[in-house]
């Protein structure tokens, strides 16, 4: 997974037709172990991008996409936010969503 460093370039990578996003902390003790499996899945689907983006470098994104909690993965579709799943990833959800995009 890419790092995002800035919003400006948060902005720019959800203009793409499917991206993924995963916010986290760098204190956070459940955002490294999610933040892996999220790789491991990941594996399955190589056609979407997928990033991760710390909220104390990008210290924008946390107000303007509503994000309070950690971990939180965002997809989004052409700019626009198709799922959202915070603290508990349901991966499922996540994989039906990608099934049904790719298919």
């Amino acid at each position: 997974m890419e790092k995002i460093n800035n919003y400006d370039e948060f902005l720019s990578i959800i203009k793409s037709e499917i991206s993924l996003v995963i916010a986290k902390t760098k204190m956070c003790v459940v955002c490294k172990p999610m933040s892996e499996k999220l790789k491991v899945f990941m594996i399955d689907y190589p056609s979407i991008p997928a990033y991760e983006l710390y909220l104390e470098d990008v210290e924008m994104f946390q107000g303007q996409q509503l994000v309070f909690t950690v971990p939180t993965i965002l997809v989004f579709s052409e700019g626009k936010e198709i799922l959202r799943e915070s603290r508990f990833i349901d991966f499922e959800k996540i994989k039906r969503l990608f099934d049904l995009y790719l298919n």
